[in-house]
């Protein structure tokens, strides 16, 4: 049966609407004669103890009101630092009083990262693995099907675009809320950036805004890849607006600060505690509907413009002190 997982969406969208809806429906009974996890763990008690002590910016809640009162939905959120795993753990835990479980890669992780994050529920896949997908997409169900809130990250990489409000997400939310019947709420992590030249990771943020969104109700019967889309507009638009509300100008790559964007991109990627982002790698993981090139990280040029490119950790060290 999680063979189904792997079904095509070419083939799916093929499907008449009576097609879509047992599909869906087959998927969701055979999760649900799974064993059920169990919502209550110790790690994810320890780290809302002990990651208050590590971060140095506080939290904004918006639109808690569209939360389910049962906690029963699937979070789609943006993805744009080494902070999001744990300000999922801590912000559900602590603010709303909840578990979360968190569907998130595991080949760029070393192994005692990855063991904090399974002891959390997290359902991890390696990216390279459509077996290591399929199995992690079953387990993401499970989870989600026994009570547990589900948070995905839907660009699958960090967004170090410097005013895209989002890259491109996969349908694979919108098919784990079609076979669960859990509803989206588009859930939007915004770090807010210092305006200063900074010298650790630390320094970066003032706070971080977690805004929930209004639910999305997926429709079995209906196109996943249009349902996507509305979706990413819907996120990107909730973006928009923090930004907006904030006096955030992404307008055009013109007005963005370079030297600003590159000493805070650099911090991001290769000072963060415990990891570092390899932008080669994570390139291959952006998606595009159209396969085209995806733009993500920019860089100098030999005339001191922004482009498109990666700032590697050794020619990067020269943006710490400017």
């Amino acid at each position: 049966m999680i063979n189904e997982l792997s079904l095509p969406n070419s083939v799916l969208e093929k499907f008449t609407s009576k097609e879509k809806i047992e599909y869906f429906k087959r998927l969701k009974e055979y999760c649900l004669n799974e064993k059920k996890i169990k919502n209550k763990n110790i790690a994810h008690e320890i780290i809302t103890r002990i990651y208050p002590l590590l971060r140095a910016y506080d939290y904004e809640i918006l639109g808690e009101e569209n939360i389910p009162d049962n906690g029963k939905a699937l979070f789609m959120c943006n993805h744009s630092n080494s902070h999001d795993f744990f300000t999922a753990h801590e912000v559900f835990k602590k603010k709303l009083g909840s578990n979360v479980s968190v569907f998130a890669a595991s080949d760029d992780l070393d192994l005692a990262t990855r063991l904090l994050f399974k002891s959390c529920k997290a359902a991890l896949i390696d990216r390279e693995d459509k077996i290591s997908i399929q199995n992690g997409v079953h387990e993401f169900c499970l989870n989600l099907l026994s009570g547990v809130p589900g948070l995905m990250f839907g660009e699958a990489t960090w967004n170090l675009h410097p005013i895209k409000p989002m890259q491109q997400i996969k349908i694979g939310g919108t098919k784990i809320a079609a076979i669960t019947d859990f509803p989206i709420i588009p859930t939007i992590f915004e770090y807010v950036e210092t305006p200063n030249i900074c010298t650790k990771e630390s320094e970066l943020y003032t706070k971080c805004i977690v805004k929930f969104g209004k639910p999305l109700q997926i429709k079995k019967e209906k196109s996943l890849i249009e349902q996507t889309r509305t979706l990413q507009c819907t996120l990107e638009e909730e973006r928009k607006e923090i930004w907006n509300s904030l006096g955030i100008n992404k307008k055009s790559i013109q007005e963005i600060d370079k030297y600003l964007y590159l000493n805070h991109t650099y911090l991001k990627k290769f000072k963060a505690f415990g990891f570092i982002y390899d932008s080669e790698s994570e390139a291959k993981y952006l998606f595009s509907r159209e396969n085209e090139l995806v733009e993500n990280e920019f860089c100098l040029d030999e005339n001191g413009n922004l482009i498109p490119g990666i700032t590697t950790k050794e020619t990067g060290k020269k943006y710490i002190k400017i």
